[in-house]
């Protein structure tokens, strides 16, 4: 069995790219929109492979700044210092608990460089997320708010330069 990270930078997204990262968002149901482009988004993203098999993205995309807003976690005094958000991050459910999840953001921190970046994630419901956010440097900051897709709250996690 091959685990394979691969990272591509928004220049090199391909269709085969958009395709497989639209699938995987498909499969986890909480992102909105036109799934096919949510790769072009990404300054960079993460396709991870087993024996050539897709099963999990990540990439960093332009902030969200309505997470910052005062019906979500009422920081609009923080939002000029953030650009970038890492995000789109699933694993599929099949191999979930093996560190994927956590090595993918690893990498794309990696990859991304200093600078101020942010994240949202369920806070309950997602605790794996929230440990995996949390050994990556970032903190909960702000007030959890109802997510507008699904019945969980969300918390802004902040990572600073």
């Amino acid at each position: 069995m091959t685990l394979k990270f691969d990272i591509i930078y928004s220049n090199d997204i391909q269709d085969k790219h958009r395709s497989v990262f639209g699938e995987l968002l498909k499969r986890q149901g909480k992102v909105k929109g036109d799934l096919l482009t949510k790769a072009d988004r990404c300054k960079i993203i993460c396709i991870v492979t087993l024996d050539e098999e897709p099963i999990a993205i990540g990439g960093i995309k332009p902030k969200t700044t309505e997470d910052f807003h005062k019906d979500k976690a009422d920081l609009m005094n923080m939002e000029n210092s953030f650009e970038w958000e890492l995000g789109y991050l699933y694993t599929d459910t099949n191999y979930s608990g093996k560190g994927i999840a956590s090595n993918v953001s690893r990498i794309l921190l990696e990859q991304f460089g200093k600078g101020n970046i942010m994240a949202s994630t369920e806070i309950t419901a997602n605790p794996g997320m929230v440990k995996i956010l949390e050994k990556c440097g970032f903190r909960h900051y702000g007030k959890p708010w109802k997510s507008g897709i699904h019945e969980n709250y969300l918390g802004l996690f902040l990572r600073f330069e």
